[in-house]
């Protein structure tokens, strides 16, 4: 939320000391949040073909990057130097401007709702675009389970193809590039789920102040109490789906350990047909 649509003192007063945080476990990220709205933060923005990309075309770049970076991530990666997770500078400035309107600090409700409503739009943003990818890397790798499974199950015709040096050659290639995915698969999904858990954590916090600020707004207007209800519901709606993208989490990562099963029995097969052919070639 712009400081300046917030602001409830003198910029010497906020240059004095920045105002408290109704939830003090949000300070610090609050205070953050801030600083890099007023000081403008040199770092660069997020090139739209990164931030607007679809699901497919930001798996296709994380499986073809030279080295495994959190491009894709967008502005939910956190940043070196930073000391506190962007979900959770999101949540302290939502939390904030309820703070604002419950306390009757704000120079315009209307601006702070407007405010609002974008960094809402923005954590169900994060947690579309996290599900998207947890589906499709969940749908990629149970397709390739599925193909590379086939010639496992038909096991005897299997290591009798192998006998051709050509196929063994097609396998291993084969399973380095599939080594390749699990490895940035499981690296994008290890840091998505970091993420998720700074999302439920800061959102439990959220949730913690509006069960405490019911109790304290007992005098809020009709359209103040529609504010709160709807933040009730995004809270509520949040935490289910944090808590979804976690189990969503471990179903890929069994997944991956099955698939990396799969190609390891693979080149077990192989190294077995090559040191095979290699023996009756001494002979």
């Amino acid at each position: 939320m712009a400081e300046e649509d917030m602001e409830t003192g003198s910029e010497s007063d906020l240059d004095a000391a920045p105002p408290v945080h109704p939830v003090p476990t949000m300070q610090g990220a609050f205070e953050e949040s801030m600083n890099e709205t007023m000081n403008d933060s040199d770092e660069p923005e997020v090139p739209d073909r990164y931030s607007k990309a679809d699901s497919v075309t930001r798996r296709k770049m994380l499986l073809e990057q030279t080295q495994y970076e959190r491009t894709v991530a967008g502005r939910w990666k956190q940043k070196p130097g930073e000391k506190f997770h962007p979900l959770w500078k999101l949540v302290a400035q939502i939390s904030f401007g309820m703070h604002l309107l419950q306390q009757g600090l704000a120079k315009s409700d209307e601006e702070v709702l407007k405010i609002l409503q974008t960094h809402v739009d923005e954590v169900d943003g994060f947690l579309e675009r996290t599900t998207e990818d947890f589906d499709l890397a969940q749908r990629d790798i149970n397709e390739r389970i599925r193909y590379l499974k086939l010639p496992l199950e038909h096991g005897q015709v299997f290591d009798q193809m192998l006998a051709d040096r050509n196929f063994r050659v097609a396998i291993v290639e084969g399973n380095e590039k599939i080594e390749h995915i699990i490895d940035r698969t499981a690296a994008a999904m290890n840091d998505a789920l970091k993420d998720v858990q700074k999302g439920l954590d800061a959102t439990r916090e959220l949730a913690k102040y509006m069960t405490r600020v019911d109790k304290q707004w007992y005098d809020r207007t009709e359209e103040h109490d529609s504010v709160y209800l709807a933040m009730i519901g995004n809270t509520e709606g949040w935490t289910r789906a944090f808590l979804t993208l976690q189990s969503k989490g471990g179903h890929l990562r069994k997944a991956l350990v099955e698939l990396g099963g799969i190609v390891a029995e693979m080149q077990r097969r192989a190294g077995a047909a090559s040191r095979k052919n290699l023996a009756s070639n001494v002979q």
